[in-house]
C-alpha cells in the first residue's frame, strides 16, 4: 500500500514538473533546446507564423474616427511656446493644411458648446466622403456639442415659454423637452448630411480671415445663412436652413396638444435660426475663449 502511495506521489510531480519545464522552454524561445538551436518544429512554427490581420477596407471607418469627442478645450490654436510641437499648419477645428505631406487626415475635432467644426477660410479644403460621414457620426452623437445645443435650446425656446403646456414645468418637463430636441437635432443633422454631399455644401463653420472685431461679428452672423461649395466661394446653406424646417415639422407627430404644423414648423425652425447668431459669434472668437481660458487656468498668483 505505502510503494502504491508513493508511486502516486512521484506520477504528480512529475505532471507538474513537466508542463511547468516545457512553459519555462517555450517562454525562452519557440521549441528552443538547451543550445538555443530551433528544432525542426520551431522551424514549421516560424514558417507558418502569420502577419497581423489587417482591416478588411482600407480607408474605411475604424473605431477610431468614431470615438467620442468630449475633450473641452481642444478645438481652436492654443498660445504656441517655445520647443512646441503642435503642426503649424492646422485650421481652427483641427484640420491639417493641404499642402502638408506629412497629414493625411484631418483630425476633426467638435466645439463641445457649439457642437460645431470650423475650416479655415484661408487655407480651404473641401471635405471628402469619408469625412463627411465621420463628421455626421461625431456632431451628431459622438461629442458633447451633439447633446450641449439640445439642452440649451430646451431651456431657452421651451422650457422659458411653457412649450408644450402639456408637459408642464418643473425638471420632468424639462427632461421630456431636453428629449424632443435631441431627437429633433439628429433629425437635422440626418437631413442635413445628404443633401450637403449632393448640393457640394460644406457643413463645418467657416471663420472670417480678416482681423477686427466688426467684420468678424457681421461675418459670423452672415454664416448662419451661408456656407462654402467644394469650389472654397460663399453659397446659401441651404442643407442646413431646409435641415430646421423638415426636422421641426417631424416633431410634430409627438409633441402634445394640436399644432398646426404649418405654423409651428416656420415659427420654431425661424427661432432656432436666430438662436445660430450668437452660437456662430462663439464659434469665430473661440480661438480668443480658449486663449483667455488657458491664460486664467495658467496664471501664477502672485503672493
Amino acid at each position: 500500500m505505502a510503494q502504491r502511495y508513493l508511486l502516486a506521489l512521484m506520477m504528480a510531480a512529475a505532471g507538474i514538473l513537466v508542463p511547468t519545464s516545457a512553459a519555462t522552454s517555450f517562454a525562452q524561445g519557440p521549441m528552443a533546446d538547451e543550445t538555443g538551436v530551433c528544432s525542426p518544429f520551431c522551424n514549421a512554427a516560424v514558417e507558418t507564423e502569420q502577419p497581423p490581420l489587417k482591416p478588411p477596407f482600407p480607408g474605411s471607418l475604424d473605431a477610431e474616427s468614431l470615438s467620442p469627442d468630449f475633450g473641452s478645450f481642444e478645438l481652436g490654436p492654443f498660445p504656441q511656446t517655445q520647443g512646441s510641437a503642435t503642426p503649424q499648419n492646422q485650421d481652427q477645428g483641427g484640420a491639417a493644411d493641404q499642402n502638408s505631406p506629412a497629414v493625411d487626415v484631418r483630425k476633426l475635432n467638435v466645439n463641445p458648446i457649439t457642437g460645431m467644426v470650423s475650416a479655415r477660410e484661408a487655407t480651404y479644403r473641401p471635405l471628402t466622403g469619408e469625412e463627411r460621414l465621420k463628421l455626421y457620426w461625431k456632431m451628431n452623437y459622438f461629442s458633447m456639442g451633439a447633446y450641449f445645443g439640445p439642452f440649451f435650446s430646451a431651456l431657452v425656446l421651451d422650457q422659458a415659454t411653457g412649450s408644450p403646456a402639456a408637459w408642464g414645468g418643473g425638471f420632468e418637463g424639462y427632461a421630456k423637452r431636453v428629449g424632443s430636441r435631441t431627437v429633433s437635432a439628429m433629425l437635422q443633422g440626418t437631413f442635413q448630411a445628404p443633401v450637403a454631399y449632393f448640393l457640394h455644401e460644406d457643413v463645418r463653420y467657416i471663420p472670417s480671415k480678416r482681423p477686427g472685431f466688426k467684420h468678424r461679428f457681421l461675418h459670423s452672423i452672415a454664416y448662419s445663412f451661408l456656407t462654402y461649395n467644394n469650389s472654397g466661394h460663399p453659397t446659401l446653406n441651404v442643407a442646413n436652413l431646409s435641415a430646421y424646417y423638415g426636422s421641426t415639422a417631424v416633431t410634430t407627430a409627438w409633441l402634445p396638444g394640436h399644432f398646426k404644423v404649418l405654423d409651428y414648423t416656420l415659427s420654431n425652425s425661424s427661432e432656432q435660426i436666430i438662436l445660430t447668431f450668437p452660437v456662430n459669434v462663439l464659434q469665430e472668437f473661440w480661438p480668443e475663449v480658449v486663449r483667455a481660458f488657458h491664460h486664467t487656468k495658467n496664471a501664477v498668483p502672485v503672493p
